[in-house]
């Protein structure tokens, strides 16, 4: 992969002096290299975990208390930090830790950072497995919709979906390529009930509100959906409103106003459609 001499990436050597020599002299690719900063950024997490992976009850905690826990364990807190992964992956983890699921399914892959987090604290649980659903890389593009990039693409077709992860975290990992909206329904068909939904995919509200409803529904009581890039649009508001559940919506990044959010499913049924 060439590299351009940007200031973004003579900062990137100056942080990285053996990533960047790897790349210069080819001993290294860019695969590798994503994946070595994804495990460096994951042990930070889990150094800085253990007191959060004990609490089984980290999704039912205030909001201000899981920001607080949060901002202790991300790598990349500070806007000019040179970690990979934010508040978004360091909840993940976390959730992942405090909730034990036997069975996470999520939309949306990338290059796997948020499916690294995940599969880390499902290893850390010594229990549990990954369903990742993402388009293959020959569909893969960036998506712009009101001026707000609805799906971000894999940069370069040299590049595999996933490239991220640590292949020491492989084990607990099943990823199918295609439409998420095609495949979701075998998937839980043969899954049955589950106990975590991520939405990371195309975030277009008809988009975000199909993948609701089939991850809401295969959820077991309690289960926790989950959504990145909330603010997109209305589709996770008017989703909660129609279920009569209340969420939690957090700041993934402060620099860039992102948001996340989640709900846990009420053992209730609603009588909203």
């Amino acid at each position: 992969m060439n590299l351009r001499i940007t200031r973004r990436n003579l900062g990137f050597a100056l942080h990285n002096p053996r990533f960047a020599l790897g790349l210069a002299t080819r001993r290294l690719d860019y695969e590798q290299v994503l994946r070595e900063r994804v495990s460096k950024d994951l042990e930070f997490i889990r150094r800085r975990a253990p007191a959060i992976r004990a609490n089984q009850e980290f999704a039912n905690l205030s909001q201000h208390e899981i920001e607080d826990k949060l901002r202790t364990i991300t790598p990349a807190y500070l806007e000019n930090s040179w970690r990979l992964l934010n508040k978004w992956h360091a909840f993940l983890y976390t959730v992942t830790r405090a909730v034990m699921p036997r069975t996470v399914i999520e939309t949306g892959v990338l290059y796997g950072h948020s499916s690294a987090s995940i599969l880390a604290a499902l290893e850390d649980n010594q229990k549990g497995n990954l369903i990742s659903i993402d388009l293959p890389v020959e569909q893969h593009k960036s998506v712009t919709e009101n001026g707000k990039h609805v799906q971000v693409g894999i940069g370069s077709p040299h590049l595999a979906v996933g490239c991220a992860v640590p292949i020491s975290l492989r084990s607990r990992w099943n990823i199918q390529l295609g439409n998420s909206l095609e495949l979701l329904p075998k998937i839980l068909q043969e899954t049955g009930r589950i106990s975590i939904f991520i939405h990371d995919s195309l975030h277009t509200y008809d988009h975000m509100m199909a993948e609701f409803r089939l991850g809401y529904d295969a959820l077991e009581p309690g289960g926790l959906l989950i959504s990145d890039d909330v603010g997109y649009n209305s589709a996770w508001q008017d989703f909660c409103k129609s279920k009569g559940q209340n969420s939690m919506i957090l700041s993934s990044e402060p620099q860039t106003g992102g948001q996340f959010a989640f709900l846990i499913k009420s053992s209730q049924k609603s009588t909203k459609c």
